[in-house]
């Protein structure tokens, strides 16, 4: 009788162990990346928003749904400064997976892509993009904004694209997130032509107002630019 009592506590020890490991081990883990089905023929004239990982990084599902979020959030904020604003894709973020490591993006590539300067990451993310995307990598009917999980600084410059790296990926998902979406407001306005204010206007979006985001904004003069540009017409 006292081996069989003692079977069953052991029984129930081990079973209940067993569950207790499995479930803290479900708990640890990282939730799946959403399944998202690319978009294959964007909206005319749209801004392409994409998440790229490097080949030595995982997927992160809080960088996702941040850089989700915030674009959603940084639409209505365009729309409330111009009375209009950017198109966004129904899948909002895209994904792709990068060509390189993360230090590949912070890295003087110049020999091979053709470019002189210290902005590194914004030409061989344009460079990469081109690579993956060939001829649908049109800048005549698009804008682009690529977060990418590599750690480099703040550096867009006027033109067709738009970059943040993972330090505002983990901005986006900490409790300062409004200072990130300043940052990406500011690219987006890179993005769609917009030059840096000369001088620097501390409540400017395009200058170091961006800091104070959503309390800053687009000056009259680049409303008057952004109000013809063919990429800036949604509601």
């Amino acid at each position: 009788m006292r081996t069989l009592l003692a079977n069953a506590y052991a029984f129930v020890f081990f079973t209940g162990t067993f569950f207790l490991l499995n479930s803290c081990s479900k708990k640890n883990e990282a939730p799946p990346l959403p399944v998202i089905n690319p978009t294959v023929n964007p909206i005319p004239h749209s801004t392409i928003v994409y998440l790229i990982k490097p080949t030595d990084k995982s997927w992160n599902v809080d960088y996702y749904n941040a850089a989700k979020s915030s674009m959603l959030e940084l639409k209505d904020w365009y729309k409330k400064q111009l009375g209009k604003t950017f198109i966004l894709n129904p899948v909002i973020i895209d994904t792709l997976s990068g060509l390189h490591d993360a230090i590949w993006y912070d890295s003087y590539n110049g020999d091979s892509l053709g470019y002189e300067g210290d902005a590194h990451a914004y030409f061989n993310i344009k460079y990469e993009l081109k690579q993956i995307l060939g001829t649908r990598y049109d800048t005549t009917a698009y804008r682009y904004f690529a977060f990418v999980e590599s750690d480099f600084p703040e550096q867009t410059l006027p033109g067709s694209l738009g970059v943040e790296g993972e330090i505002a990926l983990e901005g986006l998902t900490g409790s300062n997130a409004n200072t990130w979406k300043g940052s990406c407001a500011h690219a987006l306005g890179h993005a769609f032509g917009l030059f840096d204010c000369n001088p620097p206007n501390a409540d400017a979006m395009m200058s170091t107002g961006r800091w104070k985001y959503p309390n800053c904004s687009i000056l009259p003069a680049e409303k008057d630019s952004l109000n013809v540009s063919p990429f800036v017409q949604g509601d």
